[in-house]
């Protein structure tokens, strides 16, 4: 990899040390991972049995991710002194870490794969520019490392989209159809194992590149469906117990089918272009218009990808993760518009200094929105406190839906002799069997017994000073913009248990 690639790399490292904790979206891949860590072969006692979800999803991919992991778990568990608690407790977050930045890797190689197509077919300037404008957005450093099914499909779609250029833009016709098989075959696999949405973005992909289709490449492409389906159907039909299971067909029955997908909420048709598009993109947006108007190939690849995302726009339920796959077409794009505005001379001098400004604007806006997301999750930093703080043996802890949707998971669950419970619409006196609650709604245990012991604060919220006393606000250093916090997470203990040597 070169420098761009190693510093997108360092971004997601960043991210991920400054936010090691997870949301709901992640829950099920990095329970996933953390089970097939511990157990390996499945057993009564992995998370998705207990908390399987609206609908399956495919273990492929906590697969692939445990087995890159594992080797680096060996050297921890050699290194670390497992008679201390605190270092039991690094050894468990490091590994989610570790987890994290696996995925982050092999996102960031096949960005590399790519960028290394861009420069070979719009030159090494337009490449530089995608780098940059990878290295400045929140969502592709900040969600790079993050385990979702949109991330770990992003792999092979990255190196589909750099096979779709080779079979767009080739000279030679055997070197395209080989292209247009790999990419057929990556796409295939994606829809089939991990994310099925994906075939949105193959269609269009396919279509474009018909060119390069024959029979040859209709029969590798029935091979590489049949061999997914074989693959996904093995593995899940194993970890999940269940006879003929695909979770990624399921999912499409569910959404597609049945419709389910509104009960998460519904967002306007104009969303993604007014929304969620200039989020993504940032300072890139204004280049990507400029690449679409100044070169015909790019405009091709970005009109292909247009189409999918008004496909995706007639679903009510819309979320930016779901046009991902979209960021690097378009950052591609925007590269394409600063090289092709060098070529105008009379704007020419001018093209590096804007270009500079909007992708360290962009940048600044990153990291102001990762500052933030690094407040979201007061759960995981909750139970890290109790932790920390209370060392009784033998404690039944209480977790409600919140904390654990807000960065608990069994990596931080460490303490052997500790029973973690996560029940949900349990009764007053249900709770007296517990010794500490993490809750997000202490008033409602107060009068069972409980004592606050402490709290966690999270994101609450963005405060804006007064037009009238923003030059004010300025003039003594403080800033106009300012970033709220509040307790979200309260640390509960039973009150009998509170004289019990800690």
């Amino acid at each position: 990899m070169r420098p761009l690639d190693c510093a997108l790399f360092a971004a997601v490292v960043l991210s991920a040390c400054c936010a090691p904790y997870t949301k709901v979206e992640e829950s099920f891949f990095m329970q996933a991972v953390h089970d097939i860590l511990k157990w390996g072969r499945v057993n009564d006692a992995f998370d998705h049995f207990e908390f399987p979800g609206v609908v399956p999803r495919s273990f492929v991919g906590p697969l692939v991710i445990s087995a890159l992991t594992y080797p680096i778990t060996i050297i921890f568990e050699s290194t670390i002194d497992s008679s201390s608690s605190t270092s039991t407790m690094t050894e468990r977050i490091s590994t989610q870490v570790v987890a994290r930045l696996v995925l982050g890797l092999l996102v960031v190689w096949a960005n590399s794969r790519l960028r290394k197509e861009i420069s070979r077919i719009f030159g090494r300037r337009a490449a530089m520019w995608y780098g940059i404008f990878c290295c400045c957005q929140f969502h592709y450093t900040f969600w790079t490392s993050r385990m979702l099914g949109n991330t770990l499909a992003l792999v092979p779609v990255l190196l589909a989209q750099k096979h779709w250029l080779r079979c767009m833009y080739l000279k030679s016709r055997p070197a395209r159809q080989r292209s247009y098989q790999f990419m057929a075959a990556l796409l295939l696999f994606t829809c089939v194992v991990l994310r099925f949405d994906i075939a949105v973005f193959a269609v269009v992909m396919f279509v474009s590149g018909a060119r390069n289709s024959t029979w040859r490449v209709v029969g590798l492409a029935a091979a590489a469906l049949v061999a997914s389906v074989l693959l996904t159907l093995l593995v899940d039909s194993y970890y999940w117990q269940t006879r003929w299971m695909w979770p990624e067909f399921q999912v499409f029955w569910f959404n597609v089918v049945q419709g389910q997908s509104v009960e998460w909420g519904i967002s306007p048709p104009h969303h993604y272009l007014t929304h969620a598009i200039p989020r993504l993109l940032l300072g890139a947006l204004p280049f990507a218009v400029v690449g679409v108007l100044r070169d015909t190939r790019a405009a091709r690849l970005v009109g292909a990808y247009a189409v999918a995302i008004a496909v995706f726009s007639a679903n009510p339920h819309k979320e930016w993760r779901f046009i991902l796959p979209s960021v690097p077409v378009f950052n591609m794009c925007a590269a394409v518009g600063v090289s092709r505005l060098y070529q105008i001379a009379f704007i020419r001098r001018y093209v590096t200094v804007l270009a500079t400004l909007l992708a360290t604007s962009s940048l600044c806006i990153a990291l102001i929105m990762s500052y933030i997301s690094t407040l979201n999750y007061p759960g995981g930093h909750a139970l890290k406190l109790l932790h920390a703080t209370d060392q009784i043996p033998k404690a039944n802890v209480h977790i409600d839906t919140y904390s654990a949707m807000s960065g608990v998971t069994r990596f931080g669950q460490y303490r052997e002799d500790w029973t973690y419970d996560k029940s949900e619409g349990l009764m007053p006196d249900q709770y007296q069997s517990f010794t500490h609650l993490l809750t997000s709604q202490p008033e409602q245990h107060i009068n069972q017994g409980f004592k606050i012991t402490d709290a966690q604060s999270g994101y609450a919220g963005i405060k804006l000073t007064p037009v009238k006393d923003v030059l004010g606000a300025l003039a003594s250093g403080r800033f106009a913009l300012l970033i709220q916090k509040a307790p979200l997470v309260w640390i509960m203990r039973r009150d009998d248990t509170l004289d019990e040597k800690q």
